[in-house]
C-alpha cells in the first residue's frame, strides 16, 4: 500500500507532465492548423453546421486517427452547448473560436488518443490481479495487490487528469467529466453511459466492500487497518450522487469503467466485468502509430467483407492514409510509391518486384489531369492490394 505522502508526489509528477505535454500539443496544433486546406475545412464546416474553426481542429484530430470527423465535431459542438448553458458562452468571434478550439482540441486529442492508450496498458496488470477473485473469497494478499494497483491508478494517473479537467471547464461537475472521458473509456454513447452510472456505481462500491471482507479475516496490522481504513472513506464518498462525488472516488469510478481484457477461463469477478469488451480486441498489439499500421490493419479487416462492400471500405481507408501522407509534404506520386513498398514488405511480397507496378503507376499518374490524380491514386493501391496481396494470398 502506497502512503499518502507518495501518492501525492506521484500525482505532482503525473500533473506536470501532463501540463508540459498540453503545452506541446497546443503549440503543435497551432502550427498545423496554419496548414489546413481551406476548401477541406470550410466542407466538414458546412457538412456539419459547425464553426470554420472548430472544423479546422476537427479535421486535424481526424487526420491523426484519433476520432472521425463527426465525433470530433459533435465533442466540440457538446462542449460549446455546455458552456453556453452554464452561462459562459464562447463569443462568436473568429479569435475567441480558434482559441477555444485549441484548448479543446487539446483534451479531445489527450483523452481520446494518449489517455485512453495509456490507461489500457497500465490497467492489464490490474486485470491479471482482478481475474482470479472468485465471486466471495480473496486471499488477503491478492485483496491488499489489488487495492494498491487500485489507488496507484485511480489516484496518481486519472486523478491529476480529471482535476485539471475540471479546471479548464468552467462549471463543470463530476457528471459532465463521466461523460467526456466515459465515451472515450468505454466507446459508449451518451444515452448508454447515463444508464449505467448508477450500476457501475454499486458495483465498486460492492467490489470494494468484497476486498473489505477479505482483510477482516486478516490479523491485525497497521497497513490492513490503513487499507481497511481507507475502504471504508472510499465506499463512503462512492454513496454520493454523481455529481456530488470526490475526486478521488470519481478517479475510482473512472477506473471501474476501464474494459478488462477476457482470460477466456469463466472465472471472472462479477464485481468488476460489467459488460465493456475490450477496446483493442483482447490483444496485447503494438500501438498503431504510422498511416501503414491503419492500412495494414485496414487490408486484413476487409478481407471480412465482399465485392462493392470491400471495395468501398478499402478504398476509403486508402484515401484517408493518402491524405496523411500529403498533409506531410509527400506528392502524390510518392504517396503511391511509399503504399506500395509498405505494403510490400508487411505482406511478404519480396518475391514479386513491384518496379514495374510503380513505373506503371507514374505512367498514368503524369498522364492524368492534376484534379483528378487524389482519386487515381486510391484506384492503384486498390488494385495494387487486390492482385498483389489479395489473389496472391487466397
Amino acid at each position: 500500500m502506497l502512503p499518502e505522502t507518495d501518492i501525492q508526489k506521484l500525482a505532482v509528477e503525473s500533473r506536470q507532465r501532463l501540463i508540459q505535454e498540453f503545452a506541446d500539443t497546443y503549440v503543435n496544433l497551432r502550427e498545423r492548423v496554419k496548414r489546413v486546406p481551406d476548401t477541406d475545412a470550410r466542407k466538414v464546416s458546412e457538412e456539419f453546421s459547425c464553426p470554420f474553426e472548430v472544423a479546422m481542429i476537427a479535421y486535424l484530430i481526424n487526420m491523426d486517427g484519433i476520432l472521425s470527423l463527426r465525433q470530433a465535431v459533435d465533442l466540440f459542438t457538446t462542449e460549446l452547448g455546455r458552456r453556453t448553458s452554464v452561462g459562459e458562452a464562447v463569443p462568436n468571434l473568429p479569435g475567441n473560436i480558434m482559441e477555444f478550439a485549441l484548448v479543446e482540441g487539446r483534451w479531445i486529442s489527450h483523452i481520446h488518443g494518449k489517455f485512453v492508450r495509456q490507461l489500457e496498458i497500465q490497467t492489464r496488470s490490474l486485470s491479471n490481479l482482478e481475474d482470479v477473485v472468485d465471486k466471495n473469497v480473496i486471499e488477503v494478499e491478492k485483496a491488499l495487490s489489488i487495492i494498491a494497483e487500485r489507488t496507484k491508478l485511480a489516484e496518481t494517473f486519472i486523478s491529476p487528469i480529471v482535476e485539471e479537467w475540471r479546471k479548464e471547464h468552467v462549471k463543470s461537475t463530476s457528471a459532465d467529466a463521466a461523460i467526456a472521458f466515459g465515451e472515450a473509456i468505454t466507446k459508449w454513447n451518451r444515452n448508454t453511459l447515463n444508464g449505467k452510472f448508477t450500476q457501475i456505481l454499486k458495483r465498486n462500491q460492492a467490489f470494494f466492500r468484497l476486498l473489505r471482507e477479505s482483510l477482516t479475516k486478516a490479523s491485525d496490522s497497521f497497513t490492513i487497518d490503513a487499507s481497511i481504513g481507507r475502504i471504508d472513506k472510499l465506499i463512503q464518498e462512492l454513496e454520493q450522487p454523481l455529481e456530488k462525488l470526490t475526486l478521488r472516488a470519481f478517479s475510482h469510478f473512472l477506473l471501474h469503467l476501464v474494459p478488462r481484457s477476457q482470460s477466456g477461463r469463466g472465472d471472472r469477478s462479477p464485481f468488476v466485468d460489467v459488460g465493456i469488451g475490450s477496446t483493442r480486441g483482447n490483444k496485447a498489439e503494438p500501438d498503431l502509430t504510422s498511416p501503414f499500421d491503419f492500412l495494414e490493419r485496414d487490408i486484413k479487416l476487409a478481407r471480412r467483407r465482399k465485392g462493392n462492400e470491400q471495395k468501398e471500405y478499402l478504398q476509403g481507408k486508402i484515401g484517408r492514409v493518402l491524405r496523411v501522407l500529403k498533409y506531410q509534404g509527400n506528392d502524390i506520386m510518392a504517396c503511391v510509391e511509399q503504399c506500395f513498398f509498405e505494403i510490400s514488405d508487411r505482406f511478404n511480397l519480396k518475391d514479386y518486384p513491384i518496379e514495374q507496378d510503380i513505373n506503371t503507376a507514374r505512367l498514368k499518374l503524369i498522364e492524368t489531369l492534376v484534379s483528378e490524380r487524389d482519386s487515381l491514386a486510391i484506384t492503384l493501391v486498390y488494385d495494387f492490394i487486390e492482385t498483389k496481396v489479395y489473389e496472391v494470398k487466397s
